[in-house]
């Protein structure tokens, strides 16, 4: 038993050495065994056998040579990050997409598949013919697999405990395609993904703390604590947008009265264009045909050609947006929030508008000291956070800036 104990524990600490050297070339993109050794703790014979090990695993190579400080001149060593994908299954409202994500974000492939007609007996065919497609060329090393999913997602188990639109209650996703492509496979939803994706591939946050709301159809947040995604004990974290904020609104699809995204949604700002539409003085009237022909790119141009109607809307929207903010900076006083999704094309207006609500609502030092971004929607970020979501639990590499992390 001892000899067992012995050996796991070797185990564990190879395994803990070699993501640890790894996240550190990662960081650094150059960098010699010398200073890998001096930022790790770890022995230069440490640290030279675990390169090797990396060298031949395809996951990092030499570089050349770097500058010397007086002896000889160090090899360099970086990430072959374009030789590992991970393969990223994204659901959206009409198709499925997929694709191939290198170790720094960069989509080396796509394919997708339409949705009309689906059945969520289908589900497996879709998948299976996304991955075959993914991969019929030669394809770079696949680390494993990733799924984006809408609903209740279950990431410790794998499963999709609830996801209305596409039929889907306690399926076993991963189980499924684990069993089929004997890669590792891991989901989680679209918000906290989002997440992921600025945080790693972002600009993040030097605490290790991020909050980033998504605000389109729909309202959610994902949360990244000291360096990991947090989930809530029932996969549920983020979910603000059926959190009540305004008291005598509108009957929410959820069932309760006043929730965020009857008030703060893209579809919630398209509703209450359409009935300012009534007033003969806003430009929305000479921009649409009718009322029902307004969009949110019609409330857009209204907004930049100075309607007041328009404006109004957009600071009832960031007054509901700031309380949600506060809760946030109440409860987890992170010093970073991002807003994002379609909504940031409301831009400064919005910004300053949330602003000036979370400083009425929330504790004055606290709100000072958190900073509030606009941040425009991000081409494939799910993909990309898809990617990161992979990548931290294959090899650890989304706690980048934690010190804590460094420690031998």
């Amino acid at each position: 038993m001892r000899s067992l104990l012995a050996k796991a524990t070797r185990q564990h600490t190879r395994n803990h050495n070699s993501r640890l050297v790894l996240r550190v070339i990662y960081e650094d993109e150059a960098i010699s065994r010398a200073d890998i050794a001096r930022k790790t703790g770890l022995t230069r014979t440490t640290v030279s056998a675990v390169v090797n090990e990396l060298i031949e695993q395809g996951l990092i190579e030499e570089t050349g040579a770097g500058q010397s400080s007086g002896g000889r001149l160090p090899i360099l060593l970086r990430v072959v990050h374009e030789s590992h994908c991970v393969a990223a299954l994204s659901f959206e409202d009409t198709q499925i997409v997929g694709a191939l994500v290198d170790m720094r974000g960069g989509i080396q492939r796509r394919v997708s598949v339409p949705l009309q007609g689906y059945r969520p007996e289908d589900l497996p065919g879709y998948l299976t013919q996304l991955l075959d497609d993914l991969t019929a060329d030669p394809a770079p090393h696949i680390l494993g697999i990733g799924l984006s999913m809408p609903g209740i997602v279950d990431p410790v188990r794998g499963m999709v405990r609830r996801a209305v639109n596409f039929g889907l209650v306690d399926t076993p996703l991963r189980q499924l395609l684990q069993d089929q492509y004997r890669l590792p496979v891991y989901l989680d939803n679209a918000a906290r993904l989002t997440a992921l994706a600025e945080y790693m591939f972002g600009d993040g946050a030097a605490s290790g703390n991020l909050v980033v709301i998504s605000i389109g159809v729909g309202v959610g947040a994902g949360i990244v604590l000291n360096g990991a995604l947090f989930s809530g004990d029932g996969f549920g974290a983020g979910e603000i947008g059926h959190v009540v904020v305004a008291d005598n609104g509108i009957r929410c699809n959820c069932g309760n009265v006043g929730c965020l995204e009857t008030v703060a949604s893209v579809t919630a700002i398209v509703r209450a264009a359409r009935r300012l539409a009534t007033d003969p003085s806003s430009r929305l009237r000479s921009l649409a045909s009718a009322a029902a022909a307004i969009d949110f790119n019609t409330f857009c141009r209204a907004l930049e050609e100075g309607d007041d109607g328009v404006a109004g809307i957009v600071t009832e929207v960031g007054r509901y947006l700031g309380i949600a903010v506060a809760h946030i900076v109440g409860l987890l006083n992170v010093e970073r929030i991002v807003l994002t999704g379609a909504i940031a094309a409301l831009g400064p207006p919005l910004l300053e508008a949330v602003k000036t609500s979370l400083a009425r609502h929330a504790l004055a030092p606290l709100a000072a000291m958190t900073r509030v971004d606009l941040v425009p929607e991000r081409h494939d970020a799910v993909l990309l956070g898809i990617a990161a979501m992979v990548l931290d639990h294959e090899f650890g590499l989304l706690r980048l800036d934690s010190q804590a992390h460094m420690q031998h």
